[in-house]
């Protein structure tokens, strides 16, 4: 049998007012002083006074950092970093959306660590541990609140890259389903299809293991069943919870499994053009997709039976087109943008993107080897 390794670093706690739990956490852990890091839509839309009410500051000192954008840059994390540092705070909690939770793992190295986060790309580049995380997701698509890495943005040189460590995953994350009723369509139909392509994509991985294709299949299946209804009513709190649990345990499964080149091609999207992540991943799942096509074609059919396709009748490699077909079908019919020159990119910084794409830790996992002027002619079929 092929050895593998499975594991994850974080207490999954899920349920209504689960953040009642926050404060018997942070006394497991001694913490008197938390910086909260979010940002300033969620603070103005109430979320953080909800979770700040289940806090004791008599027990639990509270700072709030609300400065966090999409595609948190390296500026921002250096900033939370070195305020959490100067009031000596021993915990980070991090609320929000991917943006807010990769922003709070990069707060928390830089926090115990010199320098700046640009200095820590890749695997366990720090050399003190980070400070204890804590993760309150009000989305339901990036999983981030039970991962190792953070994706950061330099934006002197346009470069996303991922802080990523064997001990940066939050300790404790908090899924309260009641923080992601309601939230508008704008926001769901990309974390939604995040989480469809952190599955599918983790499910062909060349790392992937019994544990994480499990998950990962078990999140195609929730997301197909709850996306359409969580589009026509996102106040149904049993729908909702069905997303945020998809985006949790893709998001499990990947954190092992790593991902491929559809997340690869992604991030310089955001860096180059500010494509936010989820809409990066719409348009390129299908085109990704059609690029691995006969080389996982079994776990394809496996992916198309989670999404209530029927390739059990056909061979091996149609019941794998049926896959693609479900995503081509479901992309189109919730009217998401299927190209990217819909969202602002222009070809000239093609070749930039696709050098940058190369650099990714997803790329060793992808099913199918891949060259750099395949990912730019993959990045012109998608424009």
């Amino acid at each position: 049998m092929t050895f593998f390794k499975f594991g994850m670093g974080t207490k999954v706690l899920m349920g209504e007012n689960v953040c009642e739990q926050i404060m018997s956490e942070a006394e497991i852990l001694g913490a008197k002083k938390a910086l909260l890091v979010t940002d300033q839509g969620l603070e103005k839309a109430g979320i953080i006074e909800r979770i700040l009410k289940h806090i004791d500051e008599n027990k639990l000192e509270v700072i709030i950092f609300n400065e966090v954008k999409p595609d948190p840059s390296v500026k921002t994390i250096d900033k939370g970093g070195a305020l959490a540092r100067e009031k000596g705070c021993d915990l980070i909690i991090a609320a929000g959306g991917g943006s807010p939770i990769d922003a709070g793992k990069g707060i928390s190295v830089i926090a115990n660590n010199s320098g700046s986060s640009a200095d820590y790309e890749g695997l366990n580049q720090y050399k003190k541990p980070p400070l204890p995380l804590f993760a309150v997701p009000t989305t339901t698509g990036t999983g981030s609140e039970v991962t190792f890495g953070a994706v950061i943005t330099n934006t002197d040189t346009n470069y996303k890259f991922i802080l990523y460590g064997d001990d940066l995953a939050p300790k404790a994350a908090f899924l309260d389903p009641a923080l992601v009723v309601g939230i508008p369509r704008s926001v769901l139909l990309p974390t939604a299809i995040d989480a469809l392509t952190h599955a599918m994509e983790s499910y062909i991985s060349k790392n992937s293991t019994l544990q994480s294709r499990a998950l990962a299949l078990e999140a195609i299946r929730l997301i197909k069943k709850n996306l359409s209804p969580a589009i026509e009513n996102s106040n149904n709190i049993e729908v909702m919870a069905n997303m945020l649990y998809a985006a949790n345990i893709a998001g499990i499964a990947f954190g092992t499994s790593r991902l491929g080149i559809i997340h690869a091609m992604a991030l310089p999207l955001g860096a180059f053009f500010h494509v936010p992540h989820g809409i990066a991943n719409t348009i390129l799942l299908p085109h990704g997709l059609d690029y691995n096509f006969g080389y996982a074609d079994k776990r394809y059919c496996d992916m198309a039976r989670a999404m209530d396709e029927d390739p059990d009748s056909l061979s091996e490699q149609d019941g794998a087109r049926k896959l693609i077909d479900a995503v081509k079908k479901l992309v189109r019919d919730i009217g998401a943008p299927t190209r990217l020159s819909d969202v602002g990119v222009k070809e000239d910084k093609i070749n930039d993107m696709a050098r940058d794409t190369m650099k990714s830790s997803h790329i060793p996992a992808n099913p199918r080897p891949i060259l750099e002027d395949e990912v730019a002619q993959i990045y012109r079929q998608a424009l």
